[in-house]
């Protein structure tokens, strides 16, 4: 997947179609030549009553929209073997769709449309098939590169110059929902820099052309019929179409796929982290008033991050200048970022401010920075029932460590994350040893948050926001925490 020899076959990643239908081309100068010659003998009444049959002919190609048109570089992507496709089910509702971005045969797609495959099969609206090999692909934009050998230069889709239009601008989604191959859905530009979750670093466009399964990978074109994003996804809640539809903008995905041709993934920079969002309250908690921030729960050993210093308990504001509020911020700061590459990052640590260098490590495919809502489990509701209480209480196991004892069914630790069992390791930034100590440092805080640091079984360190008074809860609604996506069309 080294991509050399691939390179040559992409004239500048122009992705200007040439020579789109050359059979058509052809055809039509064979019947026009041979129309012109049996015109030399007919009667002129015969000649003359032609010539309307010729007109209409050229009306007919002349009235192709650009809907038209795009969807003869649409197509349908699905597994290519017949296991493959039996695990999948229904052969014309598995896979998702994809479009030509040069002649040569090279399909821009979704990640998560080719999976781990290597093969794939290729369908377009002319009912031709190709098998196509996966050549490419980035986890962490959900993109990916397909390759395959038409014998004949390609109908072509060109990325817009911006894909910023008029907020209500009208758009078209291209693909294969639910099995239903080769249909277009329509909408408007509903607004841009949308998030899909807290973790999955791209800005997606929003729209509310119909979007359903089978759609993913597809493209997202004006009424001329250039391409401004691709579509991807739904809201987490839903993967069915509830008129919020989210595409990849198209500049992110002309940056990536030469990337993806040149060498089959995209390397990227990484500090080697697992954080939680920190609002302006649990910054407060943790010495930062005024600010916001990243709380690192875990540092790789011997990662970047600390090599450079960083330390779990860090509340990390910046990376080169850009400000972080959640996980994400961290990721798309380090997007375009390469392993060995420097970076400065700013913390603040007991405290006080600390900046650091950090020369980042190599990052996985799909691994990212990791991140976890730093509130976790249910909904508050209406508040526990016989006032604010917090209902947990601390003790010391029998190594002498403090642990969160027993838990009340509905109260405020239960709600926000606190399970019977977990290790407490410090309060508001601050190490812990003695149980009754550590609830007086929660009870008696004048804060609204308190940020307790702890270690669980099985999921490494975790920091809980917990609420200090009803006022406090009622603006601090628990979290759910989410995994690392995978688009659901």
């Amino acid at each position: 997947m080294t991509g050399k020899g691939r390179r040559q076959s992409v004239s500048g990643w122009s992705m200007t179609p040439h020579n789109r239908f050359p059979f058509a081309r052809h055809t039509l100068g064979w019947f026009l030549g041979a129309a012109l010659c049996l015109g030399a003998a007919l009667p002129s009444t015969a000649r003359a009553a032609a010539m309307p049959t010729q007109a209409a002919a050229s009306a007919t190609t002349s009235s192709e929209t650009a809907i038209e048109r795009a969807m003869k570089a649409v197509v349908a992507i699905s597994p290519q073997d017949e296991a493959a496709r039996k695990q999948n089910g229904d052969s014309e509702a598995a896979g998702g769709s994809g479009f030509v971005i040069d002649a040569s045969g090279l399909i821009l797609t979704n990640a998560h449309v080719v999976a781990k495959l290597d093969m794939v099969e290729v369908t377009f609206s002319n009912g031709k098939r190709y098998k196509g090999k996966v050549i490419g692909r980035d986890g962490r934009t959900d993109l990916a590169l397909i390759k395959i050998e038409a014998g004949e230069p390609l109908p072509v889709l060109k990325f817009a110059k911006s894909s910023k239009l008029p907020l209500g601008a009208k758009v078209f989604a291209l693909g294969n929902p639910m099995g239903n191959r080769f249909s277009v859905t329509s909408g408007i530009i509903s607004g841009y820099d949308r998030a899909y979750d807290v973790a999955w670093p791209v800005n997606f466009i929003q729209h509310d052309a119909a979007l359903n399964p089978g759609n993913s990978g597809g493209p997202l074109i004006t009424e001329e019929g250039e391409v401004i994003g691709i579509n991807t996804a739904t809201p987490p809640e839903t993967i069915f179409d509830i008129g919020i539809g989210l595409a990849i903008p198209a500049e992110l995905a002309a940056k990536i796929a030469p990337k993806l041709l040149a060498d089959g993934k995209v390397v990227r920079g990484r500090l080697g982290v697992t954080a939680s969002s920190a609002d302006a309250g649990m910054a407060e908690a943790l010495g930062a008033p005024g600010k916001s921030g990243l709380i690192i729960d875990a540092v790789s050993k011997g990662g970047a991050a600390e090599r450079a210093g960083i330390r779990i308990g860090d509340l990390l504001l910046s990376v080169e200048g850009r400000r972080l509020e959640v996980v994400r911020d961290l990721s798309m700061a380090l997007i375009d970022t390469r392993p060995g590459e420097q970076v400065k990052v700013q913390v603040i640590r007991d405290g006080r401010p600390v900046e650091l260098a950090v020369a980042l490590e190599s990052d996985g495919d799909t691994a990212g920075e990791r991140g976890k809502a730093a509130a976790l489990s249910m909904d508050l509701g209406g508040g526990a029932q016989g006032g604010f209480v917090l209902g947990f209480e601390f003790k010391a196991d029998p190594s002498g460590k403090v642990v969160v004892g027993k838990v009340e069914e509905a109260s405020i630790g239960q709600m926000y994350g606190l399970y019977e069992g977990d290790e407490l390791l410090a309060v508001d930034g601050v190490a812990v040893r003695d149980p009754a100590a550590a609830m007086a440092a929660i009870t008696r805080s004048t804060r609204d948050v308190s940020v307790l640091r702890i270690q669980r079984a099985g999921q490494g360190t975790l920091h809980v926001a917990l609420p200090l008074s009803a006022e406090a809860a009622k603006a601090r609604r628990p979290g759910v925490p989410r995994r690392f996506p995978r688009g659901p069309l």
